[in-house]
C-alpha cells in the first residue's frame, strides 16, 4: 500500500483501537484510545475528500448561479453568468475554499434579491437553493 497521508492516518487510527486500546488498564484510558481512532479515521477521510467535495460544492453554486441569471436585474445577471461560466482557479484546499466563500457570498447576494420577489419562479428558485445547500452540508458530514 502506498505511503499517503490518509493510509497513514487510517493505519495510525487502527493502531490506537486494535493494539494499544485493549492494552490499556484504565477504561477510560482505552476509551480515550478508541477514540483518538475513530478521530484519525474522520482526518482521514476528510483528507481524502476535501478537493473532490470542495470542487463538487463549487460547481454546485456555479450551477445555481447560471440559473438565477433569468431571474435577477441585467448588472447581476452580468456578474452572474461571469462566474457560472469560471473554473476553479486551482486545486489547492485552501484555493478552493477561498473560491467557495467567494460564489457563497455571491449565492447570499442572489438569494436576497430573489428572496423580495413573488412570482412562482423566484419562489420555486428558492427553494432550489435551500435544497442545494442542504445536499452541500448533507455531504460534508464526516465518515468514519
Amino acid at each position: 500500500m502506498k505511503l499517503t497521508l490518509e493510509a497513514s492516518l487510517h493505519r495510525i487510527g487502527q493502531m490506537f483501537r486494535e493494539r494499544v486500546s485493549p492494552e490499556l488498564q484504565s477504561d477510560f484510558a482505552a476509551q480515550s484510545a478508541r477514540l483518538a481512532g475513530g478521530l484519525l479515521n474522520i482526518c482521514a477521510n476528510w483528507v481524502d475528500d476535501a478537493a473532490e467535495l470542495r470542487h463538487n460544492e463549487n460547481a454546485a453554486i456555479r450551477d445555481l448561479l447560471g440559473e438565477a441569471v433569468a431571474l435577477v436585474d441585467r448588472p447581476m445577471a452580468t456578474r452572474l453568468a461571469a462566474c457560472a461560466a469560471a473554473a476553479n482557479p486551482g486545486l489547492k484546499i485552501s484555493v478552493l475554499d477561498a473560491e467557495n466563500h467567494r460564489l457563497r457570498a455571491l449565492l447570499v447576494e442572489v438569494h436576497a434579491a430573489i428572496e423580495m420577489r413573488a412570482n412562482p419562479e423566484a419562489q420555486a428558485f428558492n427553494q432550489r437553493i435551500w435544497q442545494v445547500l442542504e445536499e452541500i452540508e448533507q455531504k460534508r458530514a464526516p465518515r468514519e
